[in-house]
């Protein structure tokens, strides 16, 4: 199933994803058949040492959608610190950690 999600700028196809979670040792070895399941974009692998998560494997579309939106975030903050020049980053932080938390309580409920 695929779905698409709007956003102001533009939409974002969201594709639902199984992640799988695997050894290191494993993804040493099956590395090549690790990389043909994410490409399609519907798998992602959370590789594991000793149980603790240390890396993330993603399809390149889904790195690239990432990257593109962690840059709008990162573009609406400079656009917050040029509309306020005299704030000081620190409460330019403040402010923007504040508006994330109350975004992110309101999804949640």
């Amino acid at each position: 199933m695929r779905t698409t999600q709007t956003t102001q700028s533009s939409s974002v196809e969201v594709i639902p994803v199984e992640i799988k979670k695997i050894p290191a040792l494993e993804a040493r070895t099956q590395f090549g058949q690790i990389l043909k399941e994410v490409h399609g974009g519907e798998v992602a692998v959370l590789v594991e040492k000793s149980g603790v998560p240390m890396v993330g494997i993603i399809s390149a579309q889904e790195f690239q959608r990432v990257i593109a939106e962690r840059d709008a975030r990162f573009q609406v903050i400079d656009r917050i610190r040029r509309r306020l020049p005299s704030a000081m980053d620190r409460e330019v932080d403040r402010d923007v950690r504040r508006a994330l938390t109350e975004v992110r309580r309101r999804r949640r409920t």
